[in-house]
């Protein structure tokens, strides 16, 4: 048992340094990233968005299932029956980079808006998860999305008072 925790100190020992606040300008590169990828998300739609900004071939979304969704074509697939005006909006919190320059964490807060409106309130909100990493072309792309809804919020309930009666003619 002794040498189990030993094991477990020392890998955490190791690995702390790996991945930390790095580089200021490769943080901010990533945060920059992620900060476009919600506007694009926008801008036209959340299909379009997750399609562009995640690795084509690599990028996985984890959405509660045994088996992420990989690669464009899923990514595409899973977003492609959102309906149209649907804003999904969020913003990057902190960003961490590795040592390396070349990999990097985002997270941050999200809302999901069906009616296309940041003014009304939003129907969820949570936390998302993203690691990026720098491709062959020098482009951050995401590799893994993960989000959790946050558990505290509840939607407003449709006030029943505030819905028009019939007329009676």
């Amino acid at each position: 048992m002794r040498h189990w925790m030993t094991g477990l100190v020392l890998a955490g020992a190791m690995a702390g340094p790996a991945l930390g606040q790095g580089n200021a300008a490769v943080v901010e590169a990533i945060l920059q990233a992620d900060r476009e990828f919600a506007a694009l998300a926008a801008e036209t739609d959340i299909e379009t968005a997750f399609a562009t900004w995640m690795d084509a071939d690599e990028g996985r979304l984890v959405r509660g299932t045994a088996t992420p969704v990989r690669g464009e074509t899923q990514i595409r697939a899973l977003f492609g029956g959102v309906p149209a005006g649907t804003l999904l909006h969020w913003e990057p919190v902190e960003g961490l980079a590795g040592s390396g320059d070349d990999f990097g964490v985002t997270w941050g807060v999200w809302e999901l808006h069906p009616d296309g409106d940041r003014s009304t309130p939003p129907a969820g909100r949570g936390t998302y998860v993203t690691a990026w990493h720098l491709d062959a072309d020098g482009n951050w792309r995401g590799v893994l999305d993960m989000g959790t809804d946050d558990p505290s919020y509840q939607p407003p309930q449709a006030d029943p008072d505030s819905q028009s009666a019939p007329e009676d003619d």
